[in-house]
């Protein structure tokens, strides 16, 4: 896994997942699926909805490590089964946010045995939030790898 920081309010997260493209798009994109690995490790998804087609909602509500409850928000505007994933993504109740809106970009490409999955997350607030999110993603795609490899076809 390698992460690439240098533009200050991006991030960018390579890694590779044992699973083949379709079943890693499949985990993206099934709500059943996305609910059972999305969001880092010490958070507690409370509910989350994937309309996954284009100008379909996403939100996830969540409680945080703190015990705050939280909620992001954001669109799909990008859905080419297998290769790519592409969502808006904006947090609500923080002012930081007001006006504010993200994009997740998710590629998947086939690497021997399995997918190489390029994370981009652009036009973050602040470097601080860049970090924050950074250090999420990493721990999600820990989340996601596990899912992959337990719900693996026998």
């Amino acid at each position: 896994m390698r992460a690439k920081t240098g533009e200050k309010r991006s991030l960018e997260i390579k890694r590779f997942i044992n699973a083949p493209r379709d079943r890693v798009y499949a985990a993206w994109t099934d709500p059943k699926q996305l609910r059972e690995w999305f969001g880092p490790e010490n958070v507690r998804t409370r509910d989350l909805v994937a309309e996954t087609r284009v100008g379909g909602k996403f939100r996830w509500d969540l409680i945080n490590p703190e015990g705050e409850e939280m909620t992001v928000q954001g669109e799909y505007r990008d859905l080419q089964p297998g290769r790519k994933i592409v969502f808006t993504w904006q947090w609500e109740d923080d002012e930081t946010w007001e006006n504010h809106n993200s994009i997740v970009t998710v590629e998947l490409s086939d690497a021997a045995g399995g997918t190489e999955l390029r994370l981009l997350h652009e036009h973050l607030p602040s470097e601080e939030s860049r970090d924050n999110h950074n250090d999420g993603w990493k721990s999600s795609l820990n989340k996601l790898d596990k899912f992959l490899s337990e719900k693996a076809p026998r």
